[in-house]
Order: C-alpha cells, then sequence, then structure tokens
C-alpha cells in the first residue's frame, strides 16, 4: 500500500502506539483522550519527517491582566473545541451565528460552549478539555492518511487501511469511510 519504507515503518510503529494510548484512554472514557490526541501529534511530525522535539518543564511568565474575552481564550482553542464537539467547521458556525435568530442562536449557543471548554483546557490542562464527541480517531487518522500520502485512495483502500491502523477494533466499511471522508472534507476545506 504504501511505497516509502519510512512511511510504512512510522505507520507500522503507530498502529501498535495508538492501540496503547487509546487502551488507556478508554479506561478514562469521561476524559479528553490525552494520550491519543499526543501519538497523533507524534505520527504527524514523524510523517512530515519534522524533528521530534520535546523539551522539559518550561517557566511561564504570567500573562497581563486582561481586557478583552481574546486575552483569555485563544481563538484556535475554541476551534479545537468547537471542531471536536460539532459536525462542521467553526468557520462556518461564526457565519451561522452572524445570521442572528433561529439557526444562528443556535450556533451562537455552540461557539459559547466551545469557548467553555477551551477555558478550561487553558486553565486546567489538556486533561479538562472536553471528550470529543465526533470520530475523533477516525477523523485524525484521515489526517495521518493524508500526511502519508494515502489520500487519493479508493474508499475500500482507505477502510484497509484503518483495519491496520485504528485501534477502535471495528471493521470498517468502505461506506463508513465514504461517510467520514465527506464529513472530514467539509470540515478540512473551511479551515485556513
Amino acid at each position: 500500500m504504501v511505497d516509502d519504507n519510512r512511511i510504512r515503518n512510522v505507520l507500522e510503529e503507530a498502529a501498535k502506539t495508538l492501540d496503547w494510548a487509546w487502551k488507556e484512554d478508554k479506561r478514562h472514557p469521561r476524559s479528553y483522550p490525552v494520550n491519543t490526541w499526543y501519538h497523533f501529534l507524534q505520527i504527524e511530525e514523524m510523517l512530515e519527517n519534522k524533528p521530534v522535539v520535546r523539551t522539559g518543564i518550561i517557566k511561564v511568565l504570567p500573562p497581563p491582566a486582561p481586557e478583552r474575552l481574546s486575552d483569555l481564550v485563544n481563538d484556535s482553542t475554541i476551534a479545537s473545541v468547537y471542531e471536536d464537539q460539532n459536525e462542521g467547521s467553526y468557520k462556518d458556525a461564526l457565519k451561522q451565528a452572524a445570521a442572528g435568530f433561529g439557526k444562528g442562536a443556535s450556533a451562537w449557543r455552540k461557539i459559547l460552549r466551545a469557548a467553555d471548554g477551551a477555558y478550561g483546557t487553558n486553565y486546567y490542562g489538556l486533561e479538562h478539555a472536553p471528550r470529543p464527541r465526533v470520530h475523533f480517531l477516525h477523523r485524525n487518522l484521515l489526517e495521518i492518511a493524508n500526511c502519508a500520502k494515502l489520500s487519493d485512495l479508493t474508499n475500500a483502500g482507505i477502510a484497509e487501511f484503518l483495519d491496520d491502523v485504528c485501534p477502535c477494533g471495528k471493521q470498517h466499511t468502505s461506506d463508513a469511510v465514504r461517510k467520514v471522508r465527506k464529513r472530514w472534507a467539509r470540515v478540512s476545506q473551511s479551515k485556513p
């Protein structure tokens, strides 16, 4: 499936580490899957051939006193929490919220919940982030497939990739892959 030996080795190792990380995270089903998230970051860095650099504790100076909401919570953190909790992109939700009543008010409430989750994440740590609700594993594995230059595979090919790498323990069908790819494409197209 993959011609490049380096990419093949990374993906084979990824299957093992993701299996371990997912099992660890499933022990605490109400919290954010920190171990799996961390390994997804590492796998993407290795696939993009970036040096994986981790440092020890960094001394952080306290930030200046906030003067506006954006000083408390970074917009990119709100976007991440929003997209882990909802179908669709954060940018689309902002546009929808600007419309006002009806669907606009609904989008606004979802953005507020994401801002609340982002605040907890920023000030209490990633382990306090809200648990993802939308296809966390499969969406991230599609991003890994994209980094590994597997995105041109058919749905059946991606299903085979998921069967090899995904730690969820379920059999992946090409129809399910088609649906997840369609949702993921909508979200990734609206990202900057």
